[in-house]
């Protein structure tokens, strides 16, 4: 599987089997989180076997359920020569590695609040922890999330080129917290894109992952440049 078509394939799930990850895929992700912290300066870390983080009564009212495995991802708020904040590049880092995850077998779930900061999350001095992305079998590949109206966040849609349209489409198809989709993307007549996040709860996360699942579907890096924090030559 592609990760283009790990953005059809990718539905959030809450619940997981008990099938252990393969040493494969834990190679694999530790590999990818290794490129990433490098390449955006954050501090994401793959935890493997913890049943404390999804164990209080916020995972159960998120109806988490057998969460045993996830990734954290944290990092210093304010980087030097990183032009974009801290929050769009936990958002364009999730989003590559939860689409690679799905790439490998296993199913994901992007949660801001309903987990436990437990010691096993290793936070250093000035960073902070945004996230964590619940990783596993899930129980069933999960479903799709209710579809907003495209021009919620593309207004001018109808009339834009195909290659923007499908930047969109793919945007269209990203986790977003509560399913918000607090974002609007336009396009000039020269071809250059402008995305900004409106009000809401954890919208400059969800920039950050919409702006990574458009490059995937424009097949245009117009924004990883200005996410990364060191002028690495190596792609993600």
């Amino acid at each position: 599987m592609t990760l283009e078509e790990a953005v059809f394939a990718r539905h959030s799930v809450r619940r997981y089997s008990s099938t252990p990850l393969s040493q494969e895929q834990v190679e694999e992700l530790h590999a990818r989180i290794a490129k990433l912290n490098e390449n955006f300066a954050l501090h994401m870390q793959l935890v493997l076997n913890d049943d404390v983080a999804f164990s209080g009564r916020l995972a159960h009212y998120g109806s988490f359920r057998n969460v045993k495995n996830y990734i954290a991802v944290a990092g210093q708020k304010t980087v030097a020569g990183c032009e974009s904040s801290f929050d769009e590049r936990v958002g364009y880092a999730t989003a590559d590695i939860v689409l690679l995850a799905q790439t490998l077998g296993l199913n994901t779930c992007v949660v801001g609040l309903t987990f436990k900061k437990t010691p096993t999350i290793e936070i250093d001095n000035g960073e902070k922890l945004e996230l964590v992305i619940a990783i596993g079998h899930g129980e069933t590949q999960g479903v799709q999330h209710p579809m907003k109206p495209v021009t919620r966040i593309a207004p001018d849609y109808d009339s834009a080129p195909d290659w923007f349209k499908k930047g969109i489409d793919c945007v269209m198809l990203a986790p977003s917290a509560l399913n918000q989709f607090k974002a609007r993307f336009t396009v000039d007549e020269s071809g250059r894109v402008t995305a900004k996040h409106r009000l809401g709860y954890f919208a400059k996360v969800d920039l950050g992952i919409f702006k990574y699942f458009f490059e995937l579907g424009s097949g245009k890096e117009i924004f990883r440049k200005s996410m990364q924090t060191l002028r690495s030559s190596d792609s993600v």
